[in-house]
């Protein structure tokens, strides 16, 4: 970002842009450096309360509409590198599986304080959930498998499935293993960790984590949502009607067929290879310091805008051509049109402040 920043300043010493221009751009370079810095640092003295109250407020509390990206409406606290391991000393295993048969349920709801959710179906009509947790602030294994069991949350009933482990005194290495069918809803929430997915048919699917990555692999449904403040979102061989992605800090990265996608990130890199398949209808891709990457099918009428700030916009679809185009040195824009013949239309959006952008057929 230093760098952005003198380029920048190199460009007011020799007239290229205005003052009014270059604050623009530094305004946009400082509040995407704040969120990326936002995050709590990590500290080997910890209040348990005291966190506890950090966390319920980081669900009330929200920053400031930012300025420069208007999909951040409401930017939560960020814990960013809390690992119990470093932070909290000694802690006592308990691993614990729980078991039902014959499970009769089309929605999840799963919620962890602390720790990695790995979601994936099996061969069996039964619901298995294996948990290896650490247990830290006790004084005994007894005590670890009591607090565990105090904490650990499992109902099924009324086709929903509910699993909760709120302590982040707990830190939980969960698998879950479900019955292969289509299912209506299913919600991943984590505090502190990754979520991973896999192989699942969902009309309705939603996760999020504060300080994670997101990996959703040959999954398939209606909606799909992924949010997380500090992390990846890495979508592998989808097939939904709609997505939508969200990150402040890392990376997003789409792979499938898709009828509309929307990825928005401040600080990173946007990824997005749309496979031929469904109708495809719309894609909005917008980062603030990092680049745009699309690789878009070849068989539809395609319809687009590329803008950046500082860097180069690089289109490399067959016969496409140019509506309008903008080369200034402090904005660049192009729109374009290509296969203007194909039945099908997809508009694409893609924004970036201080990246450049890529578009090509797949």
């Amino acid at each position: 970002m230093n760098e952005d920043r003198k380029k920048i300043l190199k460009m007011i010493e020799d007239g290229i842009i205005s003052s009014e221009e270059a604050e623009e751009l530094l305004e946009s370079l400082e509040q995407a450096e704040q969120a990326k810095q936002q995050s709590n640092p990590v500290s080997t003295n910890v209040d348990w309360e005291q966190e506890g109250q950090k966390k319920n407020n980081g669900k009330t509390k929200s920053n400031k509409k930012s300025s420069f990206f208007g999909f951040v409406e409401e930017a939560f606290q960020k814990i960013k590198n809390v690992d119990l391991d470093f932070n909290f000393g000694t802690h006592y295993a308990v691993s614990h599986i729980f078991h039902h048969h014959s499970a009769d349920f089309t929605e999840l709801d799963i919620d962890i304080s602390n720790g990695n959710i790995e979601l994936a179906p099996w061969n069996e009509n039964d619901v298995r959930i294996e948990c290896e947790a650490k247990v830290y602030q006790v004084d005994s294994q007894e005590k670890a498998r009591e607090k565990f069991h105090e904490e650990a949350f499992f109902l099924l009933e009324n086709q929903r499935l509910q699993f909760s482990i709120q302590s982040q005194q707990v830190k939980t290495e969960v698998k879950i293993r479900v019955p292969v069918r289509q299912y209506q809803k299913a919600v991943l929430k984590l505090f502190n960790g990754s979520i991973s997915a896999e192989r699942l048919t969902v009309r309705h699917f939603k996760t999020k984590t504060t300080n994670g990555s997101i990996d959703a692999v040959k999954m398939s449904g209606g909606d799909f949502e992924a949010e997380t403040a500090n992390g990846t979102v890495n979508v592998v061989e989808g097939n939904w009607l709609t997505l939508e992605s969200e990150a402040i800090n890392g990376k997003i990265t789409v792979d499938g067929v898709f009828n509309k996608v929307e990825a928005l990130l401040v600080n990173g890199s946007i990824s997005c290879r749309w496979q031929d398949g469904n109708q495809p209808e719309a894609g909005f891709f917008k980062t603030t310091t990092g680049t745009v990457r699309l690789a878009l099918p070849e068989n539809v009428h395609i319809y687009g805008t590329a803008e950046t700030k500082i860097g180069n916009i690089h289109c490399d679809l067959a016969n496409y051509k140019v509506v309008e185009e903008k080369k200034d040195v402090i904005n660049r824009s192009l729109q374009f049109e290509a296969n203007p013949d194909a039945p099908q239309l997809l508009h694409v959006e893609a924004e970036t402040k201080t990246g450049s952008i890529w578009v090509r057929p797949l």
